[in-house]
């Protein structure tokens, strides 16, 4: 179920983002903030309470504001110091709760954004490592890695019996998406390899059944979960952004998130 949740959500997403494919990356990353922005402003609209939060930073100034007038009564300065510290609690509690809320809410857009942003495909002649995790022992099993156009084999297969893993070494040929096909027996496990051109989402794993890390890796269809192998996994390069600076999609998405929910404050008449 979560991962069937997940995959709708990918191919939604790579609906929405499409015409964003062909330009530079920073406008599907403003566009997204947008979005973002305006969830957080409705939900915090909802979840938080504007003049509780505004009594509380008031009650913070004026307790800060009595230790500078009493600064020769003792009593006064302790009692509003530890006044101070109550309601700068008091304050940060009222706004981590609606954190917590739209934390869970805007995560799985973050992992969209970070299969589309946070990782590039690899380069033409780029080496890479493939590992296939075996549910069971890898012992006396038939297992080979079959032939593709779109790379080669760099080093032979390594058998670690004691993780139960097996491991490739292969350098990209061809730039284009293809699959890394692992034949064990008669049965063939799939994982999608992308080269060259970054064209949709990317994904460091796929796995044999559903669970809580397909919040993770959302964007390719499990393998055969009555088969032997668990998982296969290769790692997909960091990519940053470049839009007047050079930075990690992250730096870009929080400065306008930021900018945005602080512009537009007012108008929803929320209060941080």
């Amino acid at each position: 179920m979560i991962h069937t949740v997940n995959y709708i959500l990918t191919r939604v997403f790579d609906f929405i983002l499409y015409p964003f494919q062909f330009i530079n990356p920073f406008w599907g990353i403003l566009f997204l903030s947008v979005l973002m922005s305006f969830v957080v402003l409705y939900m915090y609209k909802w979840v938080s309470s504007p003049k509780l939060i505004k009594r509380t930073k008031d009650q913070v100034k004026a307790s800060i504001l009595a230790i500078r007038l009493y600064k020769d009564l003792w009593k006064v300065i302790v009692i509003s110091f530890f006044k101070s510290l109550y309601y700068t609690f008091k304050y940060f509690a009222l706004n981590l709760v609606p954190l917590l809320i739209i934390i869970p809410v805007l995560f799985p857009v973050f992992v969209q954004m970070d299969i589309r942003y946070g990782m590039r495909p690899f380069y033409v002649g780029e080496e890479f490592a493939v590992k296939a995790k075996f549910s069971g022992s890898i012992e006396g099993k038939d297992i080979v890695l079959q032939d593709n156009s779109h790379f080669k084999t760099s080093m032979n297969p390594v058998f670690i019996r004691a993780l139960n893993e097996v491991n490739w070494k292969l350098e990209t040929v061809n730039p284009g998406i293809s699959s890394i096909k692992i034949k064990v027996g008669d049965r063939i496990y799939e994982k999608t390899l992308m080269s060259g051109v970054m064209q949709g989402a990317v994904s460091n794993k796929v796995m044999n059944r559903s669970s809580w890390s397909h919040f993770v890796y959302p964007a390719e269809k499990l393998l055969p979960g009555e088969g032997e192998v668990e998982s296969i996994s290769i790692m997909y390069p960091a990519r940053d952004i470049t839009f007047g600076f050079t930075s990690h999609w992250l730096v870009f998405n929080l400065i306008l998130v930021v900018v945005i929910v602080l512009a537009l404050k007012k108008r929803f008449g929320i209060e941080f």
